[in-house]
């Protein structure tokens, strides 16, 4: 626990010293609900909403709403492959979305180390498909024992790269995790979202979200 809040004091210096003008700051709840299929195949749903508490005009606002659906399919004891579809709901606007991930994850003894590659399409009414890519590192460790559970804490912390062909931008994203094993079939996670993108067309923009997550398996 010390050490996560170590982390949290640590992130917030680092951003108060080189945060830019361009800034929000929003909230981000989610609920996922996974059941497994099969021992090699999952299905796993999710709605997810997104409000603007703080941004240059000072505005609270609905941003937009998340559905989406994902079957997983595991390749061995340490590597999957998703394929998935995103419907997003943003102002009177509906963008569809699909993707597909590629899954590492890793073992070693208290700690999980895990990657995704993802590639992504994105199409809009009255505008051409756009394709975006991603690659996410990100690592797992329990606050006590080798393992989580239940009624045990854990961190993770992940660290993301987004870069959209069509806007020719890299996003950066840095997601600190606290996380808490409820029961054997739901658990939840609260932390941060930072995300910096724009920066390589010298018009940084800084996006700080509160997230907060509950994962619940049928």
């Amino acid at each position: 626990m010390k050490s996560f809040l170590t982390l949290l004091v640590t992130f917030f210096i680092g951003f108060s010293l080189f945060g830019q003008s361009d800034f929000n700051l929003g909230f981000l709840p989610k609920v996922v609900v996974g059941k497994k299929l099969s021992d090699q195949t999952k299905w796993v749903n999710s709605i997810e909403s997104r409000t603007i508490v703080y941004d240059e005009d000072y505005q609270f606002s609905h941003s937009l709403v998340d559905v989406s659906s994902i079957l997983s399919f595991k390749i061995n004891t340490n590597q999957s492959v998703n394929f998935g579809y995103i419907i997003r709901f943003e102002d009177s606007e509906i963008i569809h979305r699909t993707f597909q991930h590629y899954n590492i994850v890793s073992s070693f003894s208290s700690l999980k180390l895990g990657h995704r590659f993802a590639f992504e399409q994105f199409y809009q009414t009255q505008k051409q498909t756009t394709f975006r890519t991603r690659y996410r590192v990100s690592l797992e460790k329990p606050l006590n024992g080798e393992r989580v559970d239940v009624s045990e804490f854990y961190i993770k912390i992940g660290n993301e790269y987004l870069y959209d062909f069509d806007e020719d931008d890299l996003e950066i994203r840095f997601t600190p995790y606290l996380g808490y094993q409820a029961t054997k079939k739901d658990k939840v996670e609260f932390g941060l979202d930072y995300r910096l993108s724009t920066f390589i067309h010298n018009q940084t923009e800084n996006r700080l979200w509160i997230r907060a997550t509950w994962y619940i398996s049928l």
